[in-house]
C-alpha cells in the first residue's frame, strides 16, 4: 500500500507530475466544501491506495483520508479519487482526456437531471456514489466522490462470474437509469446531445487517429479471439468469421450503438463487473448495489448495457440458465419507473427480448476484449501503465502473446470465451 501525506501548509509546492501528485489542497476544500459545508476546514490529508492491479485502466483510482475541522471539533472522513493516470503515450493520453470529460459531464449535467425526475415521481436516486467535485484540466483530471466502503460496498471476485442474485441487481439498476433517462428526454426541450456533446463522443473519438489507434485495437481483439479459438479447435467456422470481421469490426461497432428509438436511452457504457459493486446482508447474500465508472456513458439501446454485463461478467451457464428471469426483472423495473411517472413502456418484454438478441453481435465485440481482463490474476492483466510507445500493433502482438500464454495457465479463460462462442452461433450471428 503507497501513502502520500500532504500537509496542508506545504500543499502548494509544485510535485512532480504523477497521479497521486495531481490532488491539491484545492480539491479537498472544495470536496469537503461540497460534502461538510463551507464551515468545514481540512487541516491534513494523506492519499491511500488500495486498489489493485487490474481493478482499474482508463485511470487511477485511490483514496483520500481528510481531517478537518468543523465547529471546533476534529473530524476524520475519506473521499475516492479518480485520477488522470499521466501515462507516457499521447494515444493513452488522449482517451484519459475523452473518458474523463465523459464522466465529469455524467456527473455534473446529467445526474442532477435523472434524479431530479426520479424525486418527482416519488422514487429513489440513482444507485451511483456522490460526486463532490470535479476538475478538468488538461491531463490532469481529477474526480472525488462518495467512499462507498463504509457501506460495506465491495468488488465482487470478477473471476468467479456473477450469479443470479448479483446480476439481478444489477439489471434492476440498469433498468432504473434507462426509464429515468426516457422521461427526462421526453421532457428537454432539445436534443440532449446537442447541449452536452460529451454524450455522443465515443471510441472513435478517443484518438486523434481512430484508424490507427481505435480501430486497429478492434481488429486486434478479434484476431486474438480467433487465434485462441482455432488453438482450442473445432471451432473453424468463428476462426474463419472472427478474421473476416476484424477488417470491419469498428465500423460493426458504431452501428450496434446507435440509437434506434424505442431503444433510445442513457447507457452506463461500460457495465461489467469492475463497474459495479455490492453490499451485503450477514449471510453472504448481496442486498444492495452501486454503478460507479461512469467514463463510456452514451445514448443506445438498453440492449447494449444487458449484452455488455451478460457476456463479460457471467459464466455461460448462469447466463443461459437465468437470461429470461434478469430480462424480466430488468423489464419491470424499468417499466415501473415509467408508470410512476405516468408513461408507458416504449416497448413490450418480447420486443426486448428480440432487441437484446439484435445487439449479441455488440456483445461478442465487447467480450472478446474484456473476458481475457476479467478472468486474468493480477500477474497476466496487461500494464499500460509501463507502455512507452503508441504503437499500437506491437502492444496488441503482446498481449496476443499474453492471452495465449493464458489458455493454457489459466482455466477460466477456455470455458469463458467458448461459451461466448457457442452462444454466438447457436443465435445466428456467427
Amino acid at each position: 500500500m503507497a501513502d502520500q501525506k500532504a500537509d496542508v501548509s506545504n500543499a502548494s509546492l509544485e510535485p512532480k507530475k504523477t497521479p497521486h501528485s495531481l490532488i491539491t489542497e484545492e480539491h479537498v476544500k472544495a470536496a469537503l466544501k461540497t460534502d461538510k459545508g463551507p464551515d468545514a476546514r481540512p487541516t491534513s490529508w494523506v492519499v491511500k491506495d488500495f486498489t489493485k492491479k487490474g481493478d482499474n485502466y482508463a485511470c487511477v483510482v485511490t483514496s483520500i483520508e481528510v481531517q478537518y475541522q468543523l465547529s471546533g471539533i476534529e473530524h476524520q472522513v475519506t473521499y475516492i479519487a479518480k485520477l488522470n493516470p499521466c501515462r507516457h503515450t499521447e494515444s493513452l493520453n488522449s482517451f484519459a482526456t475523452a473518458v474523463f470529460e465523459k464522466e465529469t459531464g455524467f456527473y455534473r449535467e446529467i445526474v442532477p437531471l435523472l434524479n431530479a425526475e426520479l424525486q418527482s415521481i416519488g422514487q429513489d436516486p440513482l444507485k451511483f456514489a456522490r460526486c463532490f467535485a470535479t476538475f478538468t484540466g488538461k491531463h490532469s483530471e481529477v474526480i472525488i466522490l462518495e467512499d462507498l466502503r463504509p457501506g460495506g460496498f465491495q468488488m465482487f471476485d470478477r473471476k468467479k462470474g456473477m450469479d443470479k442474485a448479483h446480476t439481478t441487481l444489477v439489471v434492476k439498476e440498469l433498468g432504473r437509469l434507462h426509464a429515468a433517462s426516457k422521461l427526462m428526454m421526453g421532457k428537454l426541450p432539445y436534443k440532449l446531445e446537442e447541449k452536452y456533446p460529451f454524450i455522443k463522443k465515443d471510441f472513435t473519438s478517443f484518438s486523434e487517429n481512430p484508424d490507427a489507434g481505435v480501430n486497429s485495437i478492434f481488429k486486434s481483439y478479434l484476431h486474438n479471439a480467433a487465434e485462441i479459438a482455432e488453438r482450442i479447435g473445432g471451432y473453424e467456422n468463428v476462426v474463419k468469421w472472427l478474421r473476416n470481421a476484424a477488417p470491419d469490426s469498428i465500423n460493426m461497432f458504431e452501428e450496434q450503438i446507435k440509437s434506434n428509438p424505442p431503444f433510445e436511452v442513457i447507457c452506463h457504457g461500460d457495465c461489467w463487473n469492475n463497474n459495479v459493486l455490492f453490499s451485503y446482508s450477514d449471510e453472504g447474500v448481496p442486498t444492495d448495489v452501486r454503478l460507479v465508472d461512469l467514463q463510456i456513458c452514451r445514448k443506445s439501446s438498453p440492449a447494449t448495457d444487458l449484452n455488455y454485463l451478460m457476456y463479460t461478467s457471467l459464466n455461460g451457464n448462469d447466463r443461459r440458465e437465468n437470461i429470461d428471469s434478469f430480462l424480466n426483472s430488468y423489464y419491470n423495473s424499468f417499466s415501473r419507473v415509467l408508470k410512476d411517472g405516468d408513461e408507458d413502456s416504449p416497448f413490450t418484454i418480447e420486443e426486448l427480448k428480440r432487441e437484446y438478441r439484435n445487439k449479441h453481435l455488440f456483445g461478442l465485440l465487447m467480450a472478446t476484449m474484456v473476458v481475457p481482463i476479467v478472468v486474468s490474476e493480477a500477474t497476466e492483466v496487461m500494464d499500460l501503465d509501463n507502455l512507452k510507445s503508441d504503437d499500437v500493433e506491437l502492444f496488441m502482438k503482446e498481449q496476443r502473446e499474453r492471452m495465449l500464454k493464458q489458455l493454457d495457465s489459466n482455466p477460466l479463460l477456455r470455458p469463458r470465451l467458448l461459451s461466448v462462442f457457442d452462444d454466438m452461433v447457436e443465435y445466428g450471428v456467427i
